[in-house]
This record gives structure tokens, C-alpha cells and sequence, in this order.
């Protein structure tokens, strides 16, 4: 299901199924979502539905994306900042996220010693996982070039520095 025609379709099946009725902006949303492949926010899959359709609202974009949550195509991050993002969730492997506190860009990494390291404690704590997410948060090259490391940091979750 990677191609984004069978994704649209699953989609529009899986909505049709809800009864949820399937409409040229909701086509238009999801095309737009699932050509990102990126993490976006609510506003800027709405601006980017709306480049070409001008009639797609935010509350169809919100609804949307809700339902391809639900559906499992999409996921739902909250990276500190209290706002949400998405993104597609299609045949992709687990991965963590590294989010630069200047600039806003989430970059997704992957390191096997990690999730051993995560099994390995749950398996001294006798604890068994159900999931888990890991997000580091710091600053990009980009940023600290630009000085932007300075700006003191007002986390709205409990974060343990380094």
C-alpha cells in the first residue's frame, strides 16, 4: 500500500465503510497528505489542499485527518510545542524523532541499539511494552550557526537535560 493511488483508495473504501461521505476536498486532502511525506501541521496541509482546491475548509482538513488517524495512514505527534503534526504512517518502520528548538524541523532517525536498549529494560523491570516514542530536542547546524542556541528554552513537558 505505498503508492499513492492505492492509498487514496484504501482511504475512500475505509471511509465509505464508516459511512463518512467521500468528497473532491477530502480527495484533495488526502492527496496532499500523502504526497507530503513529511510532518505537517493541520495549517499547512490546509494551505496546501487549498492550492488546489479553494473550497477546502479547515474543519474538513481537521476531520480528515482525524479519520486517517483512525484508520491508521496517519499519525498524530505532539513535539513540545503543544501543537500537533502529522505524518504518513504507510508501511513505515518504527523511528524516533530529533526536533531543532530554533527552527521547528523534526528530523526521524533509527538506531537498532536504541530499541535493544529500550527491551533490555523492560525486560530487567519485568515490564512488558506496549509502545514507546522517543524524541530528543535540541538544536540543528543550521541554528546553531545562526546563534539561535542562545534563546533560552521554556519546555512545556517535563524534559531532563543532557
Amino acid at each position: 500500500m505505498r503508492e499513492p493511488a492505492e492509498v487514496i483508495q484504501f482511504v475512500r473504501a475505509e471511509a465509505r465503510r464508516r459511512g463518512v461521505r467521500w468528497t473532491s476536498q477530502r480527495q484533495t486532502i488526502v492527496e496532499a497528505f500523502v504526497a507530503s511525506g513529511d510532518h505537517l501541521t493541520v495549517e499547512e496541509i490546509h494551505r496546501r489542499a487549498r492550492l488546489s482546491d479553494g473550497t477546502v475548509s479547515a474543519a474538513t482538513v481537521y476531520r480528515t485527518l482525524n479519520l486517517l488517524v483512525e484508520i491508521g495512514v496517519a499519525a498524530k505527534r505532539q513535539f513540545g510545542d503543544g501543537s500537533s503534526t502529522f505524518e504518513p504512517n504507510l508501511d513505515k518502520p518504527h523511528h524516533d524523532h530529533l526536533v531543532c528548538l530554533g527552527c521547528g524541523t523534526i528530523r526521524e532517525f533509527q538506531r537498532d541499539i536504541i530499541e535493544a536498549i529500550q527491551e533490555d529494560v523492560a525486560r530487567e523491570l519485568d515490564f512488558v511494552l506496549a509502545s514507546h516514542r522517543l524524541e530528543l530536542y535540541g538544536w540543528c547546524a543550521a541554528c546553531r550557526a545562526k546563534g539561535l542556541m542562545q534563546v533560552p528554552v521554556q519546555p512545556t513537558v517535563a524534559v531532563r537535560p543532557l
